[in-house]
């Protein structure tokens, strides 16, 4: 499943350290949006890791795409999957 991820956290130390670990399992769309591809029976323990990272402080958002959002999705780049207009 493909996972959209924003945040909006005013801790330099915890904004930098969410976006590191977001890094490393998606890709970046914007500053601090991500989207990742994730099986489902990891998508609890993703919310788990996020949660012990920003230690409940700032906002995140997490929005989990179906398969129906990404057959209406228009592929911008067809090589590439990485940008999506919804």
């Amino acid at each position: 499943m493909t996972v959209l991820i924003s945040y909006d956290i005013e801790s330099d130390r915890i904004r930098t350290k969410l976006a590191r670990f977001l890094e490393k399992k998606g890709i970046r769309l914007q500053k601090s949006v991500f989207a990742i591809e994730i099986d489902r029976h990891f998508f609890n323990g993703l919310l788990k890791s996020i949660e012990a990272i920003t230690q409940k402080k700032g906002k995140v958002a997490v929005f989990r795409l179906c398969e129906g959002c990404l057959r209406c999705a228009i592929h911008m780049d067809k090589d590439i999957k990485t940008h999506f207009i919804f």
